[in-house]
């Protein structure tokens, strides 16, 4: 995702506000948002405790809906006077969209995702069209964005012309992301049936990961793994973990308890929450997981 000049990744959680209340969002998210942790730092205190890791540092930042966070353009300002930033959004600001194309370089912006939505944008009056205007501003601009949907079972009936749509509203980079976690009793993605996956495996061809998380369950217990050396989750607290599948603490950003581990250690996930990740850090990917991937790299 990143470039190499980016010596550290970071994940971070940057906040829980949100004007969208998906069904399908992350429980421990989903059960927070707009009511925990709203006090977060300022975009200059945010940028210091970057700055004062050392190295360049990639980093993602999703929530909660990162245009939400106060002075969030002025946050990526900062931040990519020295390091790259890559954006996991749900593209409805539409006023801060237009501000960050003209003030944040685009060769400090390794990825934006921008995730459709479809039933909260219907929820909030806010049409596709308007997604694909604020799509094509990012993209003129030359920003690498791309948009994602989420195959949720109870959109798949709808899926495929809500696809038609977006392309017509001029979003040219369109993928389908296999929904992760539990609804009505079955655990997604490993159990859409015959019916959901016809459609879901039509949605998926450019997202490469999505066939993995498909194909079985995951587990690189005791490979080893770069997570906690050059990779990390910061939470909105500024708490550092290995990475989103491991609990644990390696100090907080903001306080200057911060600390890398010298090596690569052993994975100690009971479950991989992001495949993604794996396939960046792990020191060796095993065989079938890199036949999955055709080789290539994959971003978040």
């Amino acid at each position: 995702m990143f470039p190499a000049e980016a010596q550290i990744w970071i994940d971070w959680h940057l906040t829980n506000r949100c004007n969208f209340f998906c069904d399908y969002c992350h429980p421990q998210i989903r059960h927070v948002l707009n009511k925990r942790h709203l006090d977060e730092r300022t975009p200059k205190e945010c940028a210091a405790a970057f700055d004062a890791i050392g190295p360049t540092c990639g980093i993602l930042m999703s929530g909660g809906e990162p245009f939400a966070f106060p002075g969030f353009v002025d946050l990526c300002r900062l931040l990519t006077r020295k390091h790259f930033i890559a954006i996991n959004t749900n593209l409805s600001f539409t006023e801060d969209i237009r501000c960050f194309a003209v003030s944040v370089p685009t060769d400090r912006v390794s990825r934006i995702l921008a995730a459709v939505h479809v039933e909260e944008r219907e929820r909030n009056d806010l049409p596709l069209e308007d997604f694909g205007r604020n799509f094509r501003i990012l993209r003129d601009a030359g920003y690498d964005i791309t948009a994602a949907y989420v195959l949720h079972p109870e959109l798949l009936h709808r899926a495929e012309s809500d696809f038609e749509r977006l392309r017509s509203a001029g979003v040219d980079r369109l993928v389908g992301k296999v929904f992760k976690g539990i609804w009505q009793k079955r655990r997604f993605p490993r159990n859409y049936n015959d019916e959901e996956l016809s459609v879901v495996r039509k949605l998926i061809t450019d997202y490469h990961v999505g066939a993995a998380y498909i194909d079985r369950d995951w587990n690189f217990s005791g490979a080893a793994c770069r997570a906690g050396t050059n990779s990390f989750k910061v939470m909105i607290t500024g708490d550092v973990r290995r990475c989103v599948s491991v609990p644990g603490s390696l100090g907080n950003l903001f306080d200057g308890s911060f600390t890398r581990r010298s090596e690569p250690a052993p994975c100690t996930a009971k479950r991989i929450l992001v495949l993604s990740e794996c396939a960046e850090h792990l020191v060796e990917r095993p065989v079938e997981f890199e036949a999955l991937l055709g080789g290539d790299r994959v971003g978040k």
